[in-house]
């Protein structure tokens, strides 16, 4: 997959090119998955999809998959197909706000970030209900990744008693370029004022090119994809902006095993920046696997079968 990537960008920017790279991803999935609806905490329904573990018992454990900006639940396809063969499930809800939302006016937008805090606590309830006491691993792909580090303090004593461990596919805890002082007080400005504003993410995508898997070309994946999200507003992208920067502090409160996956060829975060990252998780059972040829979409990059591979043996020597 191919996308327009300029190296003079803003982080606002690269937040905006980034939900572009998660609007379409292609899928090499066995197994088409279940899919339903459940009710949030404020009476609010959206749609999940779920790949029930194929060994005819309880699953071994259970992964709950939260995606990026822009992307769906589909995204946890592959994974999902190939971890339900092993005995593992997988479910993964549509994020308020994002493409299969079912209320068209919220598409695009979060009010208070929050909401995907609270949404995120209703899912692992709604999921703990049909699975029983089934050992439960969070697994955030890019920004959903994010929405794990900072809302995990948002979770129930109930829901995170059963939660055996963290894991971060392609963390964005970092952001190339840096907004110069003028520009960036204009964009504050224009946050606090126009907060609704919609900005168009193809007309901000800048010049160049830059791989996020490889693939077919981006534009032409992003034409047949159902959750296409044409624009966002700057609240919403404010808030993801400061999620980011905030990311490594967020984790960094949280004991539970963990375990980060990390491309070698990100155009977002470095291996690096997740290298500091890693080192300064408070976790005491912590572990990371770089996947050197790959870009920012592992489960749909080359290396996606040592990936599955890795994730498995980590849920299996902690279920």
């Amino acid at each position: 997959m191919i996308i327009v990537f300029s190296m003079h960008m803003s982080p606002l920017r690269i937040i905006y090119l980034g939900a572009l790279i998660l609007m379409s991803v292609p899928s090499y999935g066995k197994d088409a998955a279940l899919t339903a609806k459940w009710k949030s905490f404020d009476g609010a329904q959206f749609p999940y999809s779920k790949w029930i573990a194929k060994n005819g018992n309880a699953p071994r454990a259970v992964i709950i998959g939260v995606h990026g900006i822009s992307g769906a639940a589909s995204d946890f396809n592959n994974l999902g197909s190939e971890l339900s063969q092993k005995g593992i499930s997988v479910y993964a809800y549509e994020l308020r706000g994002q493409g299969n939302d079912p209320d068209t006016e919220r598409i695009g937008d979060l009010k208070d970030v929050e909401l995907w805090f609270s949404d995120l606590n209703s899912f692992i309830s709604s999921v703990r209900k049909e699975i029983g006491t089934v050992p439960i691993f969070l697994y955030g792909e890019s920004i959903g990744s994010l929405i794990l580090m900072h809302g995990f303090s948002a979770i129930s004593k109930e829901n995170r008693e059963q939660i055996g461990g963290m894991i971060y596919s392609s963390p964005l805890i970092a952001l190339p370029g840096k907004l110069p002082p003028i520009k960036n007080l204009l964009v504050r400005t224009a946050m606090l004022l126009w907060p609704s504003y919609r900005v168009s993410l193809r007309s901000l995508s800048g010049g160049g090119e830059a791989k996020v898997s490889e693939g077919e070309d981006h534009w032409e994946q992003m034409a047949k994809t159902k959750h296409y999200v044409p624009k966002f507003t700057l609240r919403i992208l404010g808030t993801i902006e400061r999620m980011v920067f905030s990311g490594s502090e967020a984790a960094s409160k949280i004991k539970k095993p963990t375990l980060v996956l990390y491309p070698g060829k990100d155009i977002f975060t470095n291996p690096h920046q997740v290298d500091q990252f890693f080192n300064a998780l408070k976790a005491k059972d912590k572990s990371k696997n770089l996947f050197k040829e790959s870009h920012h979409l592992l489960a749909f990059d080359k290396e996606r079968d040592e990936l599955f591979k890795i994730v498995f043996e980590w849920i299996q020597n902690r279920s």
